[in-house]
């Protein structure tokens, strides 16, 4: 688990510059989220990542990589009114693409075989991002809403 001290820092720079590096440390081979809380695993060869409070994510292929297409699962624990509203930016103008959905998950087919123990409802998206670098969704439905933040990584050459 990744500890971190809480120290009084001057300067928007040396916080910048702190996030930074948090964002790129973690267990070797593992892609750490940009200042998020860390991926959990999931049976499947899924990982996990909340968004909020009642609000998680399974990503089918993590990291996600630039250019490529990623199916994410959603789970929003909320009434069952309102659709998932979705948006991927990296804060520099860039937007992520939604090449599938948000589009409800059939309660037979719930998970996909993942076992996720997660109340709520559950869309499917596919999700692409035009470069690597550090990205937030903004992922919401109901009374629910949160911001996920995630290292999307380079192609391999």
């Amino acid at each position: 688990m990744l500890r971190v001290a809480r120290l009084p820092v001057a300067g928007a720079a040396a916080v910048v510059g702190s996030l930074v590096a948090l964002a790129l440390v973690g267990p070797a081979g593992r892609a750490e989220t940009c200042g998020g809380p860390r991926p959990r695993d999931l049976p499947g060869e899924a990982v996990e990542l909340a968004a909020g409070e009642g609000v998680w994510s399974a990503w089918l292929a993590y990291p996600p990589v630039a250019d490529e297409t990623v199916t994410v699962l959603w789970r929003v624990q909320a009434g069952t009114s309102g659709d998932l509203h979705l948006r991927g930016s990296d804060g520099r103008g860039g937007r992520a693409a939604v090449d599938f959905g948000p589009s409800p998950v059939l309660p037979q087919l719930r998970g996909g075989g993942l076992q996720w123990p997660r109340l709520g409802r559950e869309w499917g998206t596919r999700l692409r991002f035009p470069h690597a670098g550090c990205w937030s969704i903004r992922a919401g439905a109901a009374d629910r809403a949160g911001v996920l933040r995630v290292r999307v990584g380079r192609p391999e050459a």
